[in-house]
């Protein structure tokens, strides 16, 4: 079985694990904006179509995928980028890679000791879910610098659709952690980004072993509107989670 060397050429190997609809574009993109790292998106993305607009990943690499996913990974982490890169990472999702002729990669990913985890999730799960389902509607995913915020008309949404969506991210959140748990790993909230950026990415620099200094990205936040405003049964919903754990998620 092939064996992914820990590092390769000095890098540090490191992936984001997140879930659709967290702020893995924003922080792909802050990340990026630092000079010694190369994060190159959804590596593992369901569609084999799919590149990175900002860092795309060379044909060459790409066409290994469907042929030897583990080659394609090693291929990827061992490109020789610019010189001037010490860490090489890319996005993946809880649910990505789980083909069977894929999903081989978590193992190796798992063997690779040094590789460290930003293990990156959204706390408000109901948020995720409408952030979710806009973009589905909209087929509009990602917002950059210079575009106006999306106005979006509001939906319904139902109150199994809420359980089963909040139930399927802990079971992933929990996965993922204990998938991981022998790695260095990063525990980021996307609220706590939101909230105080600067300062948490203070910190997530730190966690790779990189020297502090502003981090900017063209990616901007593109839903202005509250979840009173677009779930059109927001209230009906708060009265059915109100005595449950969840309730916290309707608080605006």
């Amino acid at each position: 079985m092939r064996r992914l060397m820990n590092r390769t050429n000095g890098r540090q190997r490191f992936i984001i694990l997140t879930d659709q609809r967290s702020g893995s574009n924003h922080l792909e993109g802050l990340l990026n904006s630092h000079p010694d790292v190369k994060v190159a998106g959804e590596l593992f993305n369901p569609s084999h179509d799919h590149n990175s607009r900002l860092n795309p990943v060379p044909e060459e690499i790409r066409r290994l995928r469907r042929r030897d996913p583990i080659a394609y990974l090693q291929a990827f982490f061992e490109h020789p980028f610019d010189e001037s890169i010490t860490h090489v990472g890319f996005r993946l999702f809880h649910d990505h890679a789980r083909s069977r002729t894929e999903r081989a990669i978590w193992t190796h990913l798992r063997r690779t000791k040094d590789l460290q985890v930003i293990h990156l999730k959204r706390r408000n799960i109901l948020r995720n879910l409408l952030s979710l389902k806009l973009a589905m509607r909209s087929d509009n995913w990602q917002r950059t610098e210079g575009t106006p915020p999306v106005r979006y008309e509001p939906l319904r949404i139902e109150y199994k659709e809420v359980i089963r969506h909040i139930r399927v991210r802990e079971r992933s959140f929990a996965r993922g952690s204990k998938f991981f748990r022998r790695h260095r790993k990063a525990e980021v909230l996307y609220e706590d980004l939101e909230r105080d950026e600067e300062r948490r990415l203070e910190a997530l620099l730190r966690f790779l072993g990189l020297p502090p200094q502003p981090l900017t990205s063209s990616t901007r936040k593109q839903n202005q509107q509250t979840p009173r405003e677009l779930i059109e049964n927001h209230a009906e919903l708060e009265a059915r989670f109100r005595r449950t754990r969840w309730h916290e998620f309707f608080q605006d």
